[in-house]
């Protein structure tokens, strides 16, 4: 009797092995898979390095306000005393000048305000207008008042970063005095670049009122958040009498 072929068995196909690839293409594939991988991490790298140099958004954001503010500065350097001989006597630049110092009370009140000011934050913030406008009455020289109003902006945004670098743990060696050193040194470079420019000249009476601008708003801020800090700790007193339950009366014998 024939034995019968089986035919569920399939014949066993060896594969071949793989063909050895160039040098060429190794190198392209290599170079692919480091692209690749640089491309996904630079957005980590990147935020790896603001986490190094800001503690936090906020203050991110106001060293941001601050370079806007002197890149302002510096770039209109040439049109100041063309602005003033425009004005001239029309009595345009007090206005202009008062609207200034409200954006500059405005900045400086807002500023880290996270409540509903209190009377006593009011009461501050009308002591600061009052200072701010008898400075400026007193200065004679349009030029002058500029300088207050433009570099008590720039130390508000400093001292305000400062500030928040320091509540997120950060060691900032005494931010109101560093914050006065910064504006007197943007100050300094202000008045050096002036020697460029056509019709301006170096005059150090300005470097002081770039320091005394920054005096005057680390004042500012300084003073409303002490009564910031003083009505908030009013308020917690408050909610904590209130939530005390009452005294116990002493038994009648």
């Amino acid at each position: 009797m024939l034995a019968t072929p089986n035919l569920s068995r399939r014949p066993v196909v060896r594969s071949r092995p793989p063909a050895a690839r160039s040098a060429p293409s190794v190198i392209r594939s290599g170079l692919l898979v480091i692209r690749s991988g640089y491309r996904h991490s630079r957005p980590l790298r990147h935020l790896s390095l603001m986490a190094t140099l800001f503690s936090s958004t906020r203050e991110r954001r106001l060293w941001g306000y601050a370079l806007v503010v002197v890149v302002a500065i510096y770039s209109t350097l040439g049109l100041a005393r063309t602005v003033v001989g425009l004005l001239g006597n029309t009595g345009l630049d007090v206005w202009l000048f008062l609207f200034a110092c409200i954006l500059i009370l405005v900045t400086v009140v807002t500023q880290g305000l996270r409540t509903r000011p209190s009377v006593a934050e009011w009461g501050v913030a009308v002591g600061i207008a009052a200072a701010y406008l008898l400075v400026l009455v007193r200065m004679a020289i349009p030029t002058e008042r500029s300088h207050l109003i433009e570099y008590g902006v720039v130390a508000i945004c400093i001292y305000e970063a400062l500030q928040e670098r320091t509540g997120q743990g950060r060691r900032v060696p005494v931010p109101a005095l560093l914050t006065v050193l910064l504006t007197g040194l943007l100050g300094v470079l202000d008045e050096c670049l002036q020697i460029l420019v056509p019709g301006r000249f170096f005059d150090p009476v300005d470097m002081l009122f770039n320091v005394l601008a920054g005096v005057m708003a680390v004042t500012a801020s300084a003073a409303l958040a002490a009564a910031r800090r003083w009505a908030s700790a009013r308020r917690h007193r408050s909610g904590t009498a209130d939530t005390l339950p009452p005294p116990r009366r002493p038994r009648s014998q």
